[in-house]
């Protein structure tokens, strides 16, 4: 849709007289790409403000805003168009019902726990296929923001809209009819997604069938496929046109590839809007060391669209993303390649067998690729992948995110998140989370030792980074790479100060860690006064934050330690801060003090573990719904029959006890599965069943009992994940879940997804 700012400013009940033309609505300052005509919704939620990424918007060119209150550093602007309204979100939500009601088409709403997007996308592809234009949700988006912003999309000549709407807590769905205002209501399958946002599934089923209400019809199904072809025969069409249409994935996967390349692998549709998303992921990943490279195939597009269009707007789409080289892969993309700029790299080839015949690694050399076609391109795929163990460690992004936003939503607006990132992210792998953390909002990183801040810092990096560990000779890379060492003794800081003259920095941001009780590290009471005089007889080192650790804070029959190291916590930090001329930030909560001590937040918090959707603390002491980020998987690569009393592998200590049949799988505790995992220990899941591990565990293999798992050769066998939770292997070997995580080893491959 395109509307002036006085249309928009009408329809949300605001004034304006503006003739400027709003082309795009912006709530992610991340996804700005078409500034002179975007609108940007200052939206505050309980995790963020928009209001804070004006100023940042108006420098990059963006000259309309919805905002609660224009920022007092934007009073003075003349230029700009503000649209002053009491809540920026139901604006929004005003504004999409608004350009609903300018449209008389049919529209589908899909709600449901599971299998709206499939379905969503089933049937856009058979409406293509029927030569109808169609307007549907991008991706997943069925939010108070996402689906607001799918409405906008809609056009005049548009003949049928499909949106998805999806809630998670009780009274979300009423802003949401109003907006859709479906003709054809759509249930998908309900599952325990989300329970824990209403008094119970009952609750839940009836929130979501408000949007149903006035449907002139209702379809209700939890088979994909039958369901959209339901929905193809209310909207008077045939079924048959699902014909030849596959399921789409929703993933986005990032995972290295060869001679230092990074990239990224979408297997959703295979349209300009799609396309238009995974490019804006692809932009938060890039760093100047890698040039930007997209192998695209044919896109998906309607029976008689105007091709030279729309390729004409997927060039212009490259342009504006900063592409720096193209390989178009199709036959229909080949034919209109004079539609593209012709300063950038590109070549044009038929099919994907051309391309691996023309193609080796060679080709490929520190770049940033995303890989966007048919199912064929796989191949492609599996020829930039680095060469990859049989196992793999699956990362969820989403879910840090969701872990990340599930502790900001318990902390006060103004308390920062100090994300732990250190031991390669738990073992997940540092930068994928680091670069996620970053554009979500964490106020640092914080990372063990210097090599793992500086490969940050080399990969792209560039918010603040604690190094817990600050003991090093290498003080350049310290101060070249901005590192902020955490100080723990006289001595320390000492050479860090003279370190600081040598190499002429002065106020840089040191971290003073204070010893309330974990007798680890720390400085301790009596060495504080020395501390401040130290401290105030230089300038070449400043203290930024003043932290220590909690020893007890998971040890719930041990509140009265806790308590004592807060109260020394607070005792030192007053001591430091009388002596000091400038103010600096506190910090001593961890994961397990977040949910116990929210009136300690200080400044600032540092979430460790939780981050990654493990809690410290028993569940109903937890109160948040945490997501696994991490699953380890490998795969059947041999299969054997045998008998009663058949012994399996070294010291025969695995000794069947009926007709068995055996797996082996090519991991082991050189990889991470500890080796007093097997004998029976621990299960493994092979197609929803707990296949007991049989005999020892080898260095590189082990054993499972298949027997009636119908298993087969090259079936996954999940180790930890969603279905087969850390938390119990860790309880098994007597550890913690840190333990099992980190020990994952560096030769398992890190494939890094968004849903």
């Amino acid at each position: 849709m395109i509307l002036s700012v006085k249309e928009i400013a009408d329809a949300i009940g605001c004034a304006s007289t503006s003739e400027r033309m709003i082309s795009t609505l912006l709530t992610d300052s991340r996804s700005l790409c078409r500034p002179d005509e975007t609108l940007f919704f200052a939206i505050k939620t309980d995790v963020n403000d928009g209001h804070r990424y004006v100023a940042e918007l108006y420098r990059r060119g963006v000259r309309a805003f919805v905002v609660e209150k224009i920022p007092d550093i934007m009073t003075e602007v003349c230029d700009a168009d503000f649209i002053v309204a009491g809540n920026a979100l139901e604006a929004l939500q005003r504004l999409a019902a608004y350009v609903r009601s300018l449209v008389d088409i049919p529209v589908v709403g899909i709600t449901g726990s599971r299998g709206k997007t499939v379905v969503k996308e089933l049937v856009y592809a058979a409406l293509l296929k029927a030569g109808k234009k169609v307007v549907r949700s991008p991706r997943s988006w069925n939010s108070q923001i996402g689906v607001p912003l799918s409405v906008w999309r809609i056009e005049y000549d548009c003949d049928v809209a499909v949106f998805e709407a999806g809630i998670d807590h009780c009274g979300q769905m009423d802003a949401l009819k109003d907006i859709i205002r479906p003709t054809i209501g759509v249930l998908t399958e309900i599952t325990d997604e989300h329970d824990g946002g209403f008094d119970s599934r009952e609750q839940k089923v009836a929130e979501k069938c408000k949007l149903l209400k006035d449907c002139r019809t209702v379809i209700e199904g939890d088979d994909n496929r039958k369901t959209a072809a339901m929905i193809l025969e209310a909207l008077g069409l045939s079924p048959d046109l699902l014909d030849g249409i596959e399921e789409v994935s929703t993933r986005l996967d990032v995972h290295d590839g060869v001679n230092d390349c990074l990239m990224i692998y979408d297997e959703f549709t295979d349209d300009p809007a799609s396309l238009a998303g995974a490019i804006d992921f692809m932009r938060r990943r890039r760093t100047a060391s890698r040039r930007n490279t997209l192998i695209l195939g044919d896109l998906l597009h309607r029976k008689g669209e105007d091709l030279n269009l729309l390729y004409a707007r997927v060039a212009d789409l490259l342009q504006i993303a900063g592409i720096d080289r193209l390989i178009g892969i199709g036959s229909e993309i080949s034919g209109h390649s004079d539609a593209f700029d012709p300063l950038m790299a590109s070549e044009f080839l038929a099919t994907t067998d051309e391309f691996l015949e023309k193609y080796n690694i060679s080709h490929f050399d520190s770049e940033l690729i995303l890989i966007k076609g048919d199912t064929s391109f796989v191949e492609i795929r599996r020829r930039l992948e680095t060469p990859r163990h049989q196992s793999i460690l699956e990362v969820n992004l989403d879910a840090v995110v969701a872990n990340f936003n599930a502790y900001r939503s318990v902390l006060n607006p103004q308390t920062g998140i100090v994300a732990m990132v250190k031991a390669s992210g738990y073992g997940t792998g540092a930068l994928e989370l680091a670069k996620t953390l970053q554009s979500h909002g964490a106020a640092y990183l914080a990372v063990a030792v210097a090599e793992e801040g500086v490969a940050l810092r080399r990969a792209g990096i560039t918010m603040p980074i604690i190094l817990l560990n600050p003991v090093t000779t290498n003080y350049q890379a310290l101060f070249a790479y901005g590192l902020e060492p955490a100080v723990f003794s006289i001595r320390e800081l000492e050479m860090l100060i003279d370190e600081a003259r040598r190499y002429g920095r002065t106020d840089y941001p040191v971290h003073i860690k204070l010893d309330t009780g974990m007798h680890r590290l720390g400085f301790i009471d009596n060495e504080i006064d020395g501390l401040v005089g130290l401290l105030c007889s230089t300038d070449r080192v400043k203290v930024s934050s003043a932290f220590s650790h909690l020893a007890t804070a998971d040890c719930l029959d041990q509140n009265e330690y806790t308590e004592s190291q807060f109260d020394a916590f607070e005792r030192m930090t007053m001591k430091l801060a009388a002596g000091l001329p400038y103010a600096f930030r506190r910090h001593m909560l961890n994961t397990a003090g977040i949910m116990r001590y929210p009136e300690r937040q200080y400044d600032m918090v540092r979430l460790g573990i939780g981050l990654y959707g493990i809690s410290p603390l028993p569940p109903e002491e937890t109160h948040l719904p945490l997501r696994p980020v991490a699953s380890l998987s490998s795969t059947i690569i041999s299969l054997k029959e045998w008998s009663p009393a058949t012994t399996i592998g070294y010291s025969r200590k695995g000794v069947l006890e009926r007709e068995s049949v055996i797996a082996t799988v090519p991991i082991g505790y050189a990889d991470g599965v500890d080796r007093h995992l097997g004998c029976g220990r621990a299960s493994f899941i092979v197609n929803g069943k707990r296949c007991p591990t049989v005999g020892n565990i080898c260095m590189d293999l082990c054993m499972i009992d298949v027997t009636g798992a119908d298993a087969g050769i090259g079936d996954r066998v999940e180790i930890f994940g969603p279905d087969a939770p850390i938390e119990v292997l860790a309880d098994t070997l007597g550890t913690i879940p840190y333990e099992v995580l980190a020990s994952v080893s560096p030769r398992i491959h890190r494939i890094y997804y968004r849903e």
